[in-house]
């Protein structure tokens, strides 16, 4: 008996021990943060995580500085649940296009800094509003960014969201002022210049976006998503090596960055390179088997290969993940008429002409088909 106690006693005493030298490693992480010396910072953080939840949530914040959004995530997921987390939680999710996710945790922080901080409140607001953009639910989206920006009119996150919106709307005119106008808030903020790259990117305007995104990397050299974007906008213009560089950049930066890894897959899809294609995006669904567009992406190259019972797979497992994708519901009903299956043809070019896909809407009318 006498026995047991003293390892209980020895145990209490090296828990006590381990807290303590956590809280030390904790402090010194934080004194290294705010001197800027962020790889010190986070070496103190992740020697103090396992013991501390403050330090995980600090480091889940330094890496969200970093983009290095997924690993953010499982940090911040494991720290305090304080409004501060839970608000930068819901942006990492939305990042990687966690949707559900993402609105979860922006609750949360609604919930939790209802008396607190009204920055944070704004910043979880504005990523309500956009879980419900990418839905198509313009009305709440507008909301809930409206009431994000009557919390903070300086938000830039809001901003952003409500030019994503005006985006998605066909208001290109409105949404480049709106993300100029984060900007002016806010001259480094790394979303803004990735909106109105991508958002040029969308509208064809490659010289644009590449001029746009080259600006951003001035202000904000080591940006992943910025080099990501920069990548992307080369590739649509037909610049394969300048694609490749950035791509490449991209994952010597953050091997876990998913869409370097589907871009890559694109490429050498263009070049009817098609197992080396395979090979990038199953890499991509192995980082993140909740991202849809590589499950996407692997039906359409299985399926050029003619291997179409993995091409139905994988589009299937794409539409269960994401069901706004109305792309992959119009490849998916393109392989059931090579099937010979007019049922499901007809319910996937349904599907499809709901969520808005011209394609598809003009394929149902001409056929006298509701959708």
């Amino acid at each position: 008996m006498k026995y047991r106690k003293n390892i209980l006693g020895l145990i209490v005493m090296l828990l006590a021990g381990a807290t303590a030298s956590g809280q030390g490693m904790l402090e010194k992480g934080l004194k290294a943060d705010k001197q800027g010396l962020d790889g010190l910072a986070e070496t103190y953080y992740r020697q103090a995580a396992d013991t501390n939840a403050e330090a995980r949530m600090r480091l889940g914040l330094l890496l969200e500085r970093q983009e290095h959004f997924a690993e953010a995530a499982r940090w911040l997921a494991q720290g305090d649940t304080t409004a501060l987390a839970m608000t930068h939680l819901a942006a990492c999710h939305a990042e990687q296009r966690h949707w559900s996710e993402a609105r979860r945790a922006a609750e949360k922080a609604v919930e939790l800094s209802a008396e607190g901080d009204s920055s944070l409140r704004a910043s979880a607001m504005a990523t309500l509003g956009l879980t419900h953009c990418v839905e198509r639910n313009y009305t709440n989206a507008l909301s809930w960014v409206n009431r994000a920006l009557q919390q903070d009119p300086q938000s830039a996150r809001a901003l952003n969201v409500k030019g994503i919106i005006q985006f998605y709307r066909g208001q290109d005119q409105e949404a480049t002022q709106t993300f100029r106008k984060a900007l002016q808030v806010d001259p480094k903020n790394i979303d803004a210049h990735f909106n109105l790259g991508s958002m040029y990117c969308y509208r064809n305007s490659y010289d644009l976006a590449i001029s746009t995104l080259k600006k951003g990397l001035k202000v904000e050299r080591g940006s992943i998503k910025l080099i990501y974007c920069l990548g992307w906008a080369y590739l649509l213009k037909g610049e394969t090596q300048g694609a490749i560089e950035c791509l490449e950049e991209v994952i010597s930066r953050d091997s876990s960055y998913v869409d370097a890894y589907n871009r890559l897959g694109d490429i050498y899809f263009s070049r009817a390179e098609y197992n080396r294609a395979i090979a990038y995006y199953r890499t991509a669904t192995r980082i993140d088997p909740k991202g849809s567009e590589a499950y996407s992406l692997l039906g359409r190259t299985y399926a050029e290969q003619g291997e179409l019972g993995k091409a139905l797979r994988n589009y299937q497992r794409a539409t269960e993940l994401n069901k706004q994708d109305a792309e992959t519901y119009c490849r998916l009903a393109e392989l059931y008429e090579k099937q010979k299956q007019p049922k499901k043809v007809r319910s996937s070019y349904q599907k499809a002409a709901r969520l808005g896909h011209a394609g598809a809407q003009k394929w149902c009318t001409e056929r006298g088909i509701a959708y």
